[in-house]
């Protein structure tokens, strides 16, 4: 404790060094990767984009072009796959209108983690993936039901706070 400051004092200083810590850290900034994938049971719609600088691709969205620094493909096969066992472990029931499950997760260097991406992140530069999926058993039109299915991807990097 500084010589002459009561305890309180030290208390805030403290506190506003704590706040200022982290004030400077780093979160996760869009890098403008993403894929959508949207199909449907009967064949209504299959839809699917990838915007990693080309064309839409044919195909499933995950083929989107991958660079060896950011990972795109490891970081979307293990999200992904993760995501989408728990919308299986759900209890779709695809007889019932309304019947829906969801199911999330993102990915670090391959690694991934059940939920979504926290805001934080620890090392500048690093990049993740969040995936996101939705399966929905809908009415289409007189009583009939489809099976609505939809996948995204987001790529992330993690940056200082304050810059884009």
């Amino acid at each position: 404790m500084l010589k002459g400051s009561s305890p309180l004092a030290a208390l805030c200083l403290l506190g506003l060094s704590v706040f200022a810590h982290d004030a400077a850290a780093a979160q996760w900034v869009e890098t403008g990767r993403t894929a959508y994938y949207k199909t449907s049971f009967f064949g209504s719609y299959d839809e699917h984009t990838c915007t990693a600088g080309g064309p839409i691709l044919p195909g499933y969205s995950a083929s989107c072009a991958n660079d060896a620094a950011s990972g795109w493909t490891a970081n979307v096969d293990a999200a992904s796959g993760l995501a989408n066992e728990a919308l299986m472990a759900c209890n779709h029931n695809p007889f019932q209108p309304g019947s829906a499950c969801d199911g999330s997760a993102y990915a670090i260097d391959g690694q991934a983690v059940a939920g979504g991406l926290p805001a934080a992140c620890g090392s500048v530069g690093m990049r993740a993936v969040a995936s996101w999926t939705r399966v929905e058993t809908v009415e289409i039109q007189f009583e009939e039901l489809d099976v609505d299915t939809l996948w995204q991807a987001r790529e992330y990097v993690c940056r200082e706070a304050g810059l884009r």
